[in-house]
């Protein structure tokens, strides 16, 4: 049971993607379809500088758009960073 638990938890580090900014200094770690699980602070703080946030495993540009919606305009409370996977 506890190798399970350990393979389900590995094949998620796997499916992890990282939020980089201009420089290349990672900002926030996020899933595969884009639930953020790290980094929420950090994100607020570089978007509020205007930062140009990319994913670094593709270089494409992260949507903020789902991030900064208010928390009571949807059922979900998670928070989604989307761009072209």
């Amino acid at each position: 049971m506890i190798a399970e638990w350990r393979k389900s938890i590995l094949k998620g580090y796997s499916a992890m993607r990282n939020i980089v900014n201009e420089t290349g200094e990672i900002i926030a770690k996020a899933t595969r379809d884009g639930t953020l699980v790290g980094g929420h602070h950090r994100i607020a703080v570089a978007a509020s500088l205007g930062q140009k946030l990319l994913w670094q495993d593709s270089g494409e540009p992260v949507s903020l758009d789902a991030f900064f919606r208010h928390p009571h305009s949807s059922s979900s409370q998670r928070h989604i960073a989307s761009g072209a996977r």
